[in-house]
C-alpha cells in the first residue's frame, strides 16, 4: 500500500513539481516510502523556484523537459526555448536541476538508512546480514574456536584513508544543508510520540515538512559554486568535518557490535579489542602533482589533527564528569582509582575549591584532572603553531600536561575497570565510558596519521642536486642519467655510509624544488617528536618504476634524521643497527609496473639496504596498488586482472621472503577507478593472500556519501570488517571463491584482447585526443573550483591522454555519458573466447555466434568465481548509466569524421559488451539488483534535458569564441552556466571521477 504522501500526489489532478518525469513512478521498483520521500521533495523544491525565482523560472524549466521531449537536438534547443537563450535566466534552471538530483541522492541515503532498519525488525532475533553478529555467528558455526577468533581480531587491521582527490563537487555549506534534509526526512517518518523524548510534545510531520522547507530554502540561496578554488586547508577542514560528523562515533559503535557478537557467539570468554579498524588520511600531505601542498601546509594540517582530537575527548571528559556522580561509598578503599587521584593531586594545580567540590565523587574528581592534563596539551598547540617555530621546539612548559596518548588511555582505562570492581559494569561495558576508551585507544592524540606522498620524478631531482653538491658524483655526471643498477649500486653505497651528505649550512645553496622537499621531511621528524609518533607513519612514491625510486626517498629520510645507523661505527664487520622511523610504500600505477612489481619487490628484498630497513619495521611491508592511473592505462578488464593477479604474485614474494604485507588499495569511487563495495572486493581475493590487514582510499564523493550519515558510515564499516573476518578465517564462510589455474589464464587471454582493443582507441588513434577534447567537457572540468591541485600532472595546458589525470579522464566521461572506463573492452575481451576463442572484436557489434560449451565455462566463472563475479557486476552498472544516445549529441560536436568514427566505435563495444555480459549472466543487465536498476532508470530520462541543454552550452560558448576572439573564453557570457551543468550531471550521476 502506498503511504499517505504518495497517496496525496496520486490524487493531486495537476502536477506540481519540477519535472513531469518524476510525476508517476507508481510502476517504479522503488518503495512506497522512498517514491513518498521523492515527490514530496519534487513538490518542495517547486514551491521553492517559484518563491525565489518566480514562476517564469519553473516554467522555463518544463518547457526545457517538455521541448527535450519532443526533440532532444541540442542544435534547435535555444531557438524551441527560447528563453535559455539568455544566460541570465538559465542559470536558476540549472541550479534548480543540480538541488533536484541532490535531493533525489539524499533521499535514496535515507531510504537506505530506512530498509537496512526495517530488515533487522524484520529478522526476529537472526543477525541482520553482513553485521558484525552475523559473521562472528558464522564463523563460531564453522567451527572457529575463542583462541582462533582472538588470533582473527589480533591480526585484523583495516585502514580506510581519505583523500583530497576532486571529485567532490559540493561545498560543505552545501553538504550541510542536505544533512539536515536527511534529518527532516527521517523525523518525518517518526514524529514525535510519547515515547520520543528529545522532542516537544507538538513536534509532528508538519513540523519536519517546516524544517524541510527551510533547509530547502537556505540551499536555494548558497551558491552552489565556490567564488575561488579551493586551498589546500579547506580541503583538509573538509576531511576533518567528516570525524567530527560521523567517524569518531561510529568507530566506537564497531567496537561495541564486535563486543556484543563475541560476548553471544563466545559466552564466558574474555576478549580484548585492539585498534582493528583506524583511519588516515591524504590531505594536506598528497604532494604528487600539487605545488600547493607546502612543507607549512602539511605543519599546520598537522595541528589541526590534534586540535580537533584533543578538543573532542575534552568534550566528553567534561560530560563523563557530569554523569558520573557515583560517591565514595560506592567504591572499595583499596581501589587503584584513589591513589591516582592522590597523584594527580600532587602534578595538577586545581584550585582546592574545585576540588573540594568533588572529594565526595571520585570518578568526577579523576575526570577534572584528565579535564585539566588535556587543556594543558590544547593549549601546548598554540606555541607549536607561531610561524617563526621552524618545526623544532622543546615540549610544552606545563609539566602536567599528558607526554603522549598512552597515559590518557591508561586514565580512562583506570575509571572504566574501578566501576566494573564497583558493580558499575553496565556503565563501564557500554555508553560513554565504552565509547571513550575505544576512540582514546583508536585515534590517539594525532586523530588519524597523515601519509604523504611524492612523484618519484621529484625525489630523482633531489637526490641528483644532493649527491652533485656533496661531491659523490664525478664533474659533469647527472644522476638522471645513469643505468638503473648504477643508481641502485650509489644509493646502496650511501646508505651504508653513516655520514651526512651535506652540511647544515648547505640548504640554501640548493634549488627551491630540494629545500622545500627536505623541509617536509623536517615536518615529519618535528611531527614525530612533538605531536604524536603515529602522526606520520609512512612514505608512498607515485610512479614506482624501479628500485631506485625506493631508495632515494629512504636516503632522504636519512638526511634528516628519521633514519640511520647506531651502535657502531662504519668500519667493515662492526655491527650497526639500522632505525627508520618511516614506513617506505612504492605505489604501482601502470598495467607494465603492476606487471612488474612482483620481480621489483623480490630484487628489493635481496638487497642488504632494504633488507635492513624491513626488518627494522619489523619484517613489514607495505605495497600500494592504483586502480585509478591503471585503468586509464590499459581498461577496464586489463586493470582489474592485473591488480587481482599482482596480488597473488606479491603474496607470494612477501612470504618467500618472510614478510609481512599489507595491500593499499588506491580505489575511486567509480567503477572506473576501482570502486564498488569494498566487502566485496575483500572478498573476492585470491585465497590465501589475504591475512587481515588491508587499507583503501576513500575519495571525493564517496566520503560524503558514505560518512556523511553515521547510519550509512556504520553499514558501509560493518560490512568490511565483517568481511575481513571472512576472508582471514582459517575456515571458508563465503561461496564463490573457487579460483583455478585454468580460470586465470582464460582471463589473463581475455585482459590481454581487452587492453589491445582499448589502448588502440585511446593511446595509439591520433584522431583520438581531437575526439576526447571536443566530445567531452574536459576544458571547462578543469575550471571547475573544486581543487587545490591541476588536472595535469605536469601543470601545463593538456595536450594528450598520458598527462592528464585519472579523476577528470573519468569525470569527462561520465559527463557525456559514455562512461567507458567502466566497460570499453570488456565486449571484445568476451567475444574473444566465446567466439570459437578467436578475436572478432572488429567484427561489429555481433561478433558471430557464441560456442555453448564456451558459454558455460564463463557462467561457471560467475557462479562460482566471485572475482570474476564482481568485475561482471560493476560493469552491468556502468553499462545501464551510459546513454549512448545522449552521448550521440556530444560526439557530434567533433567535426566529422572524426566525431562519428569514434561514436560508432563506442556504440558497437557498448553493444557488443551487453550482449556478452547478458549472455555470461544468463540475464538482463542489473537483473540481480532491481533497486539499483530501477534507481538508474529513474535518473536517466529525468537528466536527460540537462544533458541536451550542456550541449547546447558548449556549443554557443564555441561560437562565441570563434565571434569574439577570446580564445581562453575568459569573458563568455555562457562560463557559469557549463560549470553549473557540470556540477548538475555530476549531482544527477552521482559521481565524477
Amino acid at each position: 500500500m502506498p503511504d499517505e504522501s504518495t497517496a496525496s500526489v496520486d490524487s493531486t489532478p495537476a502536477y506540481a513539481g519540477t519535472l513531469p518525469i518524476l510525476a508517476d513512478l507508481r510502476e517504479s521498483r522503488l518503495s512506497p516510502t522512498h517514491v513518498g520521500d521523492i515527490h514530496l521533495l519534487d513538490g518542495m523544491l517547486a514551491d521553492v523556484l517559484r518563491e525565489q525565482e518566480g514562476d517564469a523560472a519553473l516554467t522555463l524549466l518544463q518547457d526545457l523537459a517538455r521541448a527535450v521531449n519532443e526533440s532532444d537536438d541540442p542544435d534547435t534547443l535555444l531557438e524551441r526555448v527560447p528563453g535559455l537563450a539568455d544566460p541570465a535566466r538559465t542559470l536558476p534552471v540549472l541550479r534548480a536541476f543540480t538541488v533536484l538530483f541532490q535531493l533525489l541522492n539524499t533521499a535514496e541515503q535515507k531510504e537506505i538508512v530506512r530498509a537496512n532498519r526495517a530488515r533487522q525488525e524484520k529478522t526476529g532475533g537472526v543477525a541482520r546480514p553482513e553485521s558484525l553478529r552475523e559473521s562472528v555467528g558464522r564463523l563460531k558455526d564453522k567451527g572457529v574456536s575463542a583462541e582462533q577468533m582472538r588470533g582473527l581480531i589480533a591480526r585484523m587491521d583495516i585502514c580506510p584513508t581519505l583523500t583530497a582527490h576532486p571529485t567532490e563537487a559540493r561545498r560543505r555549506a552545501v553538504l550541510d544543508k542536505l544533512g539536515r534534509v536527511a534529518v527532516a526526512l527521517a523525523e518525518r517518518d517518526a514524529p514525535a510520540s510519547a515515547t520520543n523524548l528529545h522532542q516537544p510534545l507538538s513536534y509532528g510531520k508538519r513540523d519536519a515538512e517546516a524544517e524541510l522547507k527551510r533547509a530547502l530554502t537556505e540551499l536555494w540561496q548558497t551558491d552552489e559554486l565556490r567564488a575561488s578554488p579551493i586551498t589546500v586547508p579547506e580541503e583538509a577542514r573538509n576531511a576533518l568535518y567528516f570525524f567530527k560528523q560521523s567517524i569518531l562515533n561510529v568507530t566506537a559503535w564497531l567496537h561495541a557490535d564486535l563486543h556484543d557478537a563475541l560476548g553471544e557467539s563466545y559466552p564466558g570468554e574474555e576478549f580484548v579489542l585492539p585498534p582493528f579498524l583506524t583511519f588516515r588520511s591524504w590531505v594536506g600531505g598528497d604532494r604528487d602533482g600539487n605545488p600547493n601542498v607546502t612543507a607549512a601546509v602539511t605543519w599546520r594540517t598537522l595541528l589541526e589533527h590534534r586540535r580537533l582530537i584533543l578538543e573532542w575527548y575534552i568534550e566528553r571528559v567534561d560530560t563523563l564528569r557530569r554523569e558520573l556522580t557515583i560517591g565514595t561509598k560506592r567504591i572499595a578503599a583499596d581501589d587503584p582509582l584513589l591513589p591516582s587521584i592522590e597523584a594527580d593531586r600532587a602534578e595538577v594545580p586545581l584550585s582546592g575549591a574545585r576540588q573540594k567540590r568533588y572529594l565526595a565523587e571520585p570518578y568526577a574528581l579523576k575526570l577534572l584532572f584528565i579535564h585539566a592534563r588535556l587543556q594543558a596539551n590544547l593549549r601546548a598547540l598554540t606555541r607549536l603553531a607561531r610561524p617563526d617555530s621552524e618545526y623544532d621546539l622543546p615540549d610544552a612548559e606545563d609539566g602536567y600536561a599528558y607526554s603522549s596518548a598512552e597515559p590518557f588511555v591508561a586514565d580512562i582505562a583506570l575509571v572504566a575497570d574501578a566501576l566494573r570492581r564497583n558493580k558499575a559494569e553496565s556503565v563501564a561495558g557500554a555508553g560513554r565510558v565504552f565509547a571513550l576508551l575505544a576512540q582514546a585507544q583508536t585515534f590517539g592524540f594525532h586523530l588519524a596519521p597523515l601519509d604523504i606522498r611524492q612523484h618519484s620524478d621529484a625525489h630523482a631531482g633531489a637526490i641528483g642536486e644532493i649527491l652533485t653538491a656533496a661531491g659523490v658524483l664525478a664533474p659533469g655526471t647527472v644522476y638522471a642519467d645513469l643505468p638503473e643498477s648504477d643508481k641502485v649500486a650509489l644509493l646502496t653505497r650511501e646508505l651504508a655510509n653513516p655520514r651526512p651528505l651535506l652540511p647544515r649550512d648547505a640548504m640554501p645553496h640548493l634549488g627551491e624544488g630540494t629545500r622545500e622537499l627536505l623541509s617536509v621531511f623536517a615536518v615529519i621528524r618535528a611531527a614525530r617528536r612533538h605531536l604524536s609518533p603515529e602522526a606520520v607513519k609512512c612514505y608512498i612514491i607515485s610512479m614506482t618504476h624501479g628500485v631506485s625510486d625506493i631508495l632515494e626517498p629512504l636516503l632522504l629520510a636519512k638526511e634528516t634524521g628519521l633514519a640511520g645507523w647506531a651502535g657502531g661505527t662504519a668500519e667493515r664487520n662492526v655491527p650497526r643497527d639500522w632505525s627508520c622511523e618511516l614506513d617506505i610504500v612504492p605505489l604501482f600505477e601502470t598495467i607494465d609496473d603492476l606487471n612488474g612489481s612482483a620481480e621489483l619487490m623480490r630484487g628489493l628484498f635481496a638487497s642488504d639496504a632494504y633488507r635492513t630497513q624491513v626488518k627494522a619495521r619489523g619484517d613489514f611491508q607495505e605495497i600500494m596498488l592504483g586502480y585509478s592511473d591503471s585503468s586509464k592505462d590499459g581498461g577496464f578488464l586489463a586493470a582489474n586482472w592485473s591488480l587481482h593477479d599482482t596480488q597473488t604474485r606479491l603474496s607470494d614474494v612477501c612470504r618467500d621472503a618472510g614478510i609481512t604485507l599489507r595491500f593499499f588499495h588506491g580505489r575511486g569511487g567509480t567503477v572506473g577507478r576501482g570502486g564498488g563495495r569494498a566487502s566485496r572486493a575483500i572478498l573476492s581475493q585470491v585465497p590465501g593472500t589475504f591475512g587481515g590487514k588491508i587499507r583503501f582510499t576513500e575519495q571525493g564523493e564517496v566520503i560524503s556519501f558514505r560518512y556523511g550519515l553515521p547510519p550509512l558510515a556504520h553499514r558501509h564499516l560493518e560490512q568490511i570488517v565483517g568481511a575481513t573476518l571472512l576472508a582471514s578465517a582459517p575456515v571458508s564462510v563465503s561461496g564463490g571463491t573457487r579460483e583455478e589455474t585454468s580460470w586465470q589464464e582464460v582471463v589473463r587471454d581475455m585482459a590481454v584482447e581487452s587492453r589491445k582493443v582499448y589502448r588502440a582507441m585511446a593511446h595509439e588513434d591520433e584522431e583520438f585526443w581531437v575526439f576526447f577534447a571536443q566530445a567531452t567537457p574536459i576544458k571547462h572540468i578543469s575550471r571547475l573550483p573544486i581543487a587545490s591541485r591541476p588536472v595535469s600532472r605536469s601543470g601545463r595546458r593538456l595536450a594528450s591522454v598520458d598527462d592528464l589525470r585519472a579523476i577528470p579522464w573519468v569525470f569527462s566521461w561520465i559527463q557525456s555519458r559514455y562512461i567507458v572506463p567502466g566497460w570499453y573492452g570488456l565486449g571484445s575481451a568476451l567475444e574473444s573466447f566465446l567466439v570459437s576463442g578467436t578475436s572478432r572484436s572488429g567484427s561489429g557489434a555481433d561478433g558471430g555466434e557464441y560456442d555453448p560449451a564456451r558459454v558455460e565455462t564463463l557462467r561457471t566463472f560467475y557462479r562460482d568465481w566471485l572475482f570474476f563475479r564482481t568485475v561482471m557486476d560493476n560493469a552491468q552498472l556502468e553499462l545501464v548509466r551510459a546513454d549512448l544516445k545522449t552521448a550521440k549529441h556530444y560526439a557530434d560536436r567533433c567535426p566529422d569524421p572524426v566525431g562519428a568514427k569514434f561514436h560508432d566505435l563506442l556504440s558497437g563495444e557498448h553493444t557488443r559488451t551487453v550482449r556478452a555480459v547478458e549472455t555470461v549472466t544468463g540475464s538482463a543487465l542489473l537483473a540481480h539488483a532491481p533497486v539499483v536498476r530501477a534507481t538508474v532508470d529513474l535518473r536517466n530520462p529525468a537528466v536527460l534535458p540537462l544533458s541536451v541543454l550542456q550541449v547546447a552550452l558548449m556549443n554557443s560558448h564555441d561560437a562565441y569564441i570563434a565571434e569574439s576572439g577570446d580564445e581562453a573564453g575568459d569573458n563568455s557570457p555562457w562560463k557559469e552556466a557549463i560549470l553549473l551543468s557540470i556540477t548538475g550531471v555530476a549531482a544527477a550521476m552521482q559521481s565524477t571521477g
